[in-house]
């Protein structure tokens, strides 16, 4: 049982998160589920309450197509809670024409690598507060195997969007890397994963029902909660194995050259 721990997951009012949330929830613990529409906030929040019998299931609204909105959802979530134990960078978006989020970057940039970079270290000082926490961030096994800081902004050949999902996937597997070392005094583990091949809206915009349904989609549950990961940081995971990611993102210089970018970007501390 998770009773009294905390878990935050970003994008949770629909596919994998809003699976994951139900699934924690049934646990017992304290489950924070996100969205950016207060209708389906509510209506996620108040679904999971009562499918899981569990009434410590709270509703955040917060939209990442723009630093504001992830720095009002951090404010909100510091109002209510002291502690956070587990948070779970869910969200992800795969725009198939190039949009610009409201502080003028890539859409898919903004939503899928400078909000949950962003919102990690707006949450660091109640992760530390936090018993045993554990911080993943999810990838994708669509990840690049380049990254070009010249144009991480797609301004030219966007083509349908997928080049520039696959470079926030990698983004967010070489943050992690990161992530896993500086937060590892503090008792943090820090992990990364592809969440499966799963028919969710994403997935049958651009690829097609080729997955499985999202009520298998397991693989965020169980990293966020088995005891099998409990000291385990620093790794990426497919099907719940410890796997390679792209040759790319074990480079610690560029590693240090996209933390830098985000950080100038986002204002992000980590102290």
């Amino acid at each position: 049982m998770m009773t009294g721990r905390v878990f935050l997951i970003t994008g949770s009012t629909d596919g994998i998160g809003k699976h994951t949330a139900h699934l924690i929830a049934k646990l017992g613990a304290t489950v924070l589920v996100h969205g950016r529409s207060p209708e389906r906030v509510q209506l996620t929040q108040l679904e999971v309450q009562q499918q899981s019998g569990n009434a410590n299931v709270h509703g955040y609204v917060a939209d990442f197509a723009s630093l504001e909105g992830v720095r009002q959802l951090s404010r909100d979530i510091h109002q209510n809670h002291s502690s956070l134990d587990v948070l779970i960078n869910n969200a992800g978006v795969l725009e198939t024409k190039r949009m610009e989020s409201a502080d003028g970057y890539e859409m898919t940039f903004a939503v899928n690598v400078l909000s949950p970079f962003y919102l990690t270290s707006l949450l660091l000082d109640l992760l530390k507060k936090g018993n045993a926490p554990r911080l993943i961030n999810v990838a994708s096994i669509s990840q690049a195997c380049r990254i070009d800081f010249d144009d991480l902004q797609f301004q030219m050949n966007y083509g349908n969007g997928v080049p520039a999902y696959e470079l926030s996937k990698l983004c967010n597997i070489m943050f992690t890397y990161m992530m896993a070392e500086k937060f590892q005094p503090c008792g943090m583990t820090v992990n990364t994963l592809d969440p499966g091949t799963v028919n969710t809206k994403m997935l049958l915009k651009s690829w097609g029902a080729i997955g499985v349904s999202v009520d298998e989609a397991d693989y965020e549950y169980n990293l966020a909660t088995s005891s099998a990961y409990d000291n385990v940081t620093g790794k990426y995971f497919v099907y719940n194995q410890d796997a390679m990611s792209s040759h790319v993102s074990y480079d610690k210089k560029k590693q240090q050259k996209l933390w830098d970018i985000l950080v100038k970007i986002t204002g992000a501390k980590f102290d």
